[in-house]
């Protein structure tokens, strides 16, 4: 409780210092709306194109795209800044957050926020209310919950793979390269249905790297894209959790290793 309470008050710290900036959010939100259009385009040009991109359609791509940018909205807003981690512990500031009575994890997520994950929340809202109307969803409140479980688990499996990356620069010190093509392999991804790649790339995204539970399973199972499907193809949540755990582990050796840098 009193972890959750200093969180709070670290988030609070961090909003009133982006207010400050009003343009700098207003611009930030613009430049994100810009972004995804131009990504939505290039996507419905291939559609149009070729008719569909496996057996996935405009709408069906669309609510690909929005469940994505749900959770990468909730990923964005409060653990973008992970990827600093490489910049702290090279200046030696790390070292600071060692001697304070807060877990230093605590004090890595509640340094900042970022509000272009505001932008994408909304974006992939307004996708999704538009493929709710086009398509007519009438889900059942079992579908409901399990949507908002895996939108939270996407989100989670986001944070989980970045902070495994970002946490190698313990013994690596740099880590941003790793962290960097993780990021634009996971944003491809993320646009496209994993039926259309091959069987080994689908086994690799499923297994080793496991992105395609942040939005594709989930569609599958709530779009009814499968004849048959798997129970495993419901195991975002699971997989979240799973994937939490081996990062949470990892950054525990990493802090246990962390010797200062010199800096």
């Amino acid at each position: 409780m009193r972890n959750i309470r200093l969180y709070g008050q670290f988030l609070r710290v961090a909003v009133l210092g982006k207010v400050q900036y009003k343009a700098d959010f207003f611009v930030g939100l613009v430049s994100v709306f810009i972004l995804n259009a131009v990504n939505l385009s290039l996507i419905g040009i291939l559609v149009y194109n070729f008719n569909t991109l496996g057996d996935w359609d405009i709408w069906d791509l669309m609510f690909l795209y929005s469940f994505w940018m749900l959770s990468r909205g909730i990923y964005g807003v409060f653990f973008w800044h992970l990827s600093d981690l490489e910049e702290i512990v090279v200046s030696g500031t790390f070292d600071a957050y060692l001697v304070r009575p807060v877990s230093p994890f605590l004090q890595l997520m509640g340094k900042d926020i970022s509000y272009s994950g505001v932008g994408d929340f909304l974006v992939g809202l307004l996708g999704f209310l538009l493929v709710c109307t086009q398509r007519d969803l009438c889900w059942q409140a079992g579908q409901w919950v399990y949507f908002a479980a895996c939108v939270l688990s996407g989100a989670l499996i986001q944070v989980a793979v970045n902070w495994i990356g970002t946490s190698l620069c313990f013994w690596t010190t740099r880590s941003k390269a790793v962290t960097s093509i993780t990021e634009r392999f996971t944003v491809l991804m993320q646009q496209y249905p994993v039926n259309i790649f091959g069987k080994y790339f689908q086994i690799f995204v499923t297994c080793f790297l496991p992105v395609a539970f942040i939005n594709y399973y989930p569609s599958v199972v709530l779009l009814d894209k499968a004849a048959d499907i798997r129970l495993w193809q419901y195991g975002a949540p699971a997989v979240s959790v799973l994937m939490l755990c081996m990062a949470a582990f990892i950054w525990t050796r990493g802090v246990k290793r962390y010797a200062g840098t010199g800096n």
